[in-house]
């Protein structure tokens, strides 16, 4: 009988401490830095404290401002979406129309919040704490931009817009 007890209590010791603790993600799939975020374009202006996360299939950004969320998005299955009023959601062809440019691949947002070469890779330079492209269409875009030193900085001269994306120590 002694045994069954040890048993018993084993197994609900097992199942309780179990139930605690927590399922660390893979982080060879999902990622979460905290970040300092600047985007200034015609149409909004942020400069602040915030996050992007890195999933399989989903890109978010959340800024905030003395603790608030001033801006909350979610790239995913081609659409970006808003949690914060701004709009609800939208195509990323629109969202380029919107608010950055309608000249650029539906995918340039997203590839910069995740670091990655934009349209297509064309004119990348490879250095050494990572890339640079420089892109310029006359009178559509001048884009500037560098992945370098777990920061990234896109700007376009011609549409006016400046992306910075430094990620907290």
């Amino acid at each position: 009988m002694h045994y069954f007890w040890k048993t018993i209590v084993g197994v609900v010791a097992a199942a309780v401490l179990g139930g605690c603790m927590s399922v660390q993600p893979d982080t060879k799939q999902s990622t979460q830095k905290s970040t300092f975020i600047v985007m200034k374009t015609p149409v909004f202006r942020y400069a602040d404290q915030g996050f992007v996360h890195k999933g399989a299939g989903i890109t978010k950004l959340e800024i905030y401002a003395s603790g608030v969320a001033v801006m909350k998005l979610e790239i995913s299955g081609g659409k970006v979406c808003n949690g914060t009023g701004l709009f609800s959601c939208m195509s990323r062809e629109e969202f380029n129309r919107h608010y950055l440019s309608a000249g650029y691949p539906a995918d340039t947002f997203e590839k910069i919040l995740r670091g990655e070469a934009i349209f297509g890779g064309k004119n990348l330079q490879r250095e050494k704490a990572g890339f640079r492209q420089e892109l310029v269409r006359s009178g559509s875009y001048a884009i500037h931009y560098a992945v370098l030193n777990h920061s990234i900085v896109f700007r376009d001269t011609i549409s006016h817009i400046l992306i910075k994306v430094k990620e907290n120590g």
